[in-house]
């Protein structure tokens, strides 16, 4: 079975989830921002990650441009973001806002915790995080938001990583 990993990132949480994958599955690692097209007609399986920025994906335009030739695919999706691993609405949400109904019917969806640092984001992120953060009503979540957090870690993308060689291994037995 072979595979490929798309991506589009902003601040590195996403590369480095790509990275992660590539690095466990042996999976080339295609960013968009480096390569606008890419060639999927070789591939059997597509994992797709981007990063939500205000309740967007990077990467909806690529997913709407390519969801003919997705549906094609077994699809694995990663959605970076920092919504806690319980806030199924906001997940919902952006699935439902992001992803062409198709696609996001036929594809895994895996989302990952992403990072804020605040110091390092552009000028415009940083007066979005901070209109959020004043929005926000849980006490928790808007400090979160205040100071930044950083909820990447490798362990992470374990069960994406079981699920894509789950995926290779029944597809190759067939």
């Amino acid at each position: 079975m072979k595979g490929i990993i798309i991506y589009k990132g902003k601040y590195g949480a996403t590369a480095q989830y790509a990275a992660w994958l590539a690095d466990a599955l042996g999976l080339p690692v295609v960013s968009t921002d480096q390569q606008a097209s890419v060639d999927l007609s070789g591939y059997d399986y597509v994992m797709v990650g981007s990063p939500v920025y205000v309740g967007k994906l990077l990467m909806r335009d690529w997913l709407h441009e390519n969801a003919t030739v997705l549906q094609h695919k077994k699809v694995f999706v990663f959605i970076v973001n920092s919504a806690s691993a319980d806030d199924k609405q906001r997940e919902d949400a952006v699935v439902k806002g992001n992803l062409p109904d198709e696609l996001a019917k036929a594809s895994k969806i895996y989302f990952l915790r992403g990072r804020v640092v605040i110091n390092k984001l552009s000028w415009t992120d940083r007066l979005v995080v901070k209109l959020g953060a004043m929005m926000e009503k849980d006490p928790e979540k808007k400090a979160l938001m205040r100071r930044g957090f950083d909820g990447v870690k490798r362990e992470n993308v374990n069960p994406l990583i079981k699920a894509a060689l789950e995926y290779s291994n029944s597809e190759a037995l067939l």
